[in-house]
């Protein structure tokens, strides 16, 4: 993943959407199945990446995993010359955000469901590529299913739910997930490791072997996580001598402050809003030179 992230600021009609609906939305909340409540964590990871062909690729650096209880998320990403890059998925607002140094906030806010149908929707930015200097135009389409659908089957981070914050007031508590199973693929085996104590966390391992499909081979993964399903530790090693290390620095468990899930002040920010169009339409990716 680059440190930096050259984003085109662009700024799309907002959508209009009728009252109406979303009062329709949230008078038919009786049905819907409870939330459960996600478990709040800070974790700090060191990642080790080692490239067997190319070693001046090799490079450490950091990453903190946020989450809070309503579900929102933070991946950033701490580079040794300085550089970030942070993303952030906000289930509550209905958005995404990308910010890394240096460049602006990209802000990406899903629409709401169209009652009585299934509805697409579209958004397009642009970003510079620094390997070859052109600038790849992406052009991303989403499904929203029709308004009204049950809790948890695809509204987020596809379409906005205007019952959501409602629903999230009557969750259910977080609960304990427990070691997660150390299965094998049907082509692949996987070894039990047994526990072991990581930053003096309980956690339980699993080796797995899998057909490396790029020449042949196997791919061992060794993974590592405690009761809450939390990964604490993760390699991976592949027949041409790459591997690569994800280990636990820090973690806590408090609630995180929502300042974490938001982008430094000093900087500008591009919100993108969704045009819808029509869903058998593709979604193509089209490289133009230039900037």
């Amino acid at each position: 993943m680059s440190a930096r992230r050259y984003v085109t600021t662009a700024l799309f009609a907002a959508l209009v959407l009728q009252t109406s609906v979303r009062a329709q939305e949230c008078s038919s909340t009786g049905g819907r199945a409870p939330i459960r409540l996600d478990w709040p964590s800070t974790a700090e990871y060191h990642l080790h990446e080692h490239h067997q062909d190319r070693p001046e690729a090799e490079r450490d650096y950091v990453m903190v995993m946020a989450q809070d209880s309503q579900g929102r998320t933070l991946a950033l990403y701490k580079f040794s010359d300085g550089q970030s890059s942070s993303h952030v998925l906000d289930p509550v607002a209905a958005e995404e955000i990308w910010w890394s140094t240096g460049t602006t906030t990209k802000i990406v806010k899903y629409p709401m469901p169209v009652p009585d149908r299934t509805s697409c929707w579209r958004h397009a930015w642009s970003e510079r590529s620094s390997r070859t200097g052109q600038t790849a135009r992406y052009d991303f389409k989403t499904t929203c299913a029709p308004a009204g659908s049950p809790a948890g089957q695809g509204q987020f981070p596809n379409c906005r739910d205007a019952c959501y914050a409602e629903r999230l007031a009557k969750a259910l508590p977080p609960q304990k997930m427990g070691f997660p199973k150390c299965d094998a693929t049907p082509e692949g085996t996987a070894e039990d490791l047994g526990t072991a104590v990581i930053q003096g966390i309980e956690s339980q391992g699993c080796r797995r072997m899998t057909p490396f499909l790029k020449g042949g081979g196997k791919v061992l993964t060794e993974s590592w996580f405690d009761e809450y399903g939390l990964s604490l530790r993760e390699i991976h090693e592949y027949p041409n001598g790459d591997r690569f290390l994800t280990e636990l620095i820090s973690l806590t468990r408090d609630e995180p402050d929502t300042s974490v899930f938001q982008p430094p002040k000093e900087y500008g920010s591009a919100t993108l809003e969704m045009d819808e169009v029509p869903c058998e339409q593709p979604a193509p990716l089209v490289i133009v030179g230039g900037r």
